[in-house]
């Protein structure tokens, strides 16, 4: 068997290693090393990296209960994906929290305020007490964004939405749905891992680069620290979130991550939901399938 990527073959070295030569290619350092060498263009290896991947992840995470879409920044091009409808809108959940959060910057001087997360107002029965945006995009605060939520008007959200490829939450959208709770804000997985690319694609532009911090903060202690205790030398941006199930038979809800890597220029953005779940366990499982990647 060879495989042939534009002018390259790579014959594997032992026969019927056609299994091999996938689970080696999912190897992070040989994609890279074959892209700085010239061997393979950059879409080129997107496409051999995301093929493999896609292999690899049905054979170890085959549950239908499990859903993915994985994007290179480069090209905007999904790679690899198992998502049944993945253009059809479903309840986003906390996912929604960085473009409510863009949107106030822009309209307050790009400082965001300090708020206390009490006992009783936030998805923590004992609260967050004093946090600001990096905090509390790591720890996904429903009373901090709610706050804020109720401190931009929802046309400006939902036109930063619409900026990103999003539909938006609606111009009559309350403080908690902008905040992503009740299921009132829907968007296509599609849309939303597209949205996350294009954010973490403007690290350094004023608003998105706290929020930045707050996801690399989430993935090493936060709400999606389950990615660092798969991968504790690799520095991800994540963000989590929980919403209303749209699954047949129906469970309490769907858990959803987005992961981005590497941190400070992503190349890829992962999106994960995990049927049944909370976002943070639906983090576990998607470090356990990029671990699988280098392993």
């Amino acid at each position: 068997m060879c495989i042939a990527v534009g002018n390259w073959k790579h014959k594997p070295c032992v026969t019927n290693g056609r299994a091999d030569l996938l689970r080696a290619l999912c190897n992070f350092a040989l994609v890279a090393m074959l892209g700085a060498s010239g061997i393979l263009a950059s879409a080129d290896s997107d496409v051999v990296y995301g093929h493999a991947t896609e292999e690899l992840w049905s054979r170890r995470f085959p549950s239908r209960d499990v859903s993915y879409l994985l994007l290179s920044t480069s090209t905007g091009k999904t790679i690899a994906a198992r998502w049944e409808s993945a253009d059809v809108p479903v309840p986003a959940g906390s996912l929604v929290k960085p473009f409510t959060a863009i949107a106030y910057a822009e309209s307050h001087g790009f400082r965001f305020p300090v708020h206390i997360c009490t006992a009783g107002t936030c998805w923590l029965p004992q609260g967050h007490g004093e946090l600001g945006i990096v905090r509390a995009v790591a720890h996904s605060c429903n009373s901090y964004f709610t706050n804020l939520g109720g401190l931009v008007d929802a046309g400006e959200v939902t036109a930063v939405a619409r900026r990103f490829g999003l539909a938006g939450p609606g111009v009559q959208a309350s403080a908690e749905e902008l905040a992503g709770l009740h299921g009132a804000w829907l968007e296509t997985p599609s849309a939303l891992a597209h949205a996350y690319a294009e954010m973490l694609a403007q690290l350094s532009r004023p608003g998105i680069r706290e929020i930045a911090q707050g996801m690399a903060q989430s993935a090493k202690d936060g709400t999606a620290a389950g990615l660092s205790a798969a991968l504790p030398r690799t520095v991800m941006l994540a963000k989590t979130g929980t919403s209303y199930c749209t699954h047949h038979p129906c469970a309490t809800a769907d858990g959803f991550v987005v992961v981005a890597w590497p941190e400070d220029s992503p190349r890829y953005v992962l999106l994960v939901r995990e049927h049944g779940q909370t976002g943070a366990r639906t983090a576990v499982l998607a470090g356990q399938m990029l671990r699988a990647l280098s392993e």
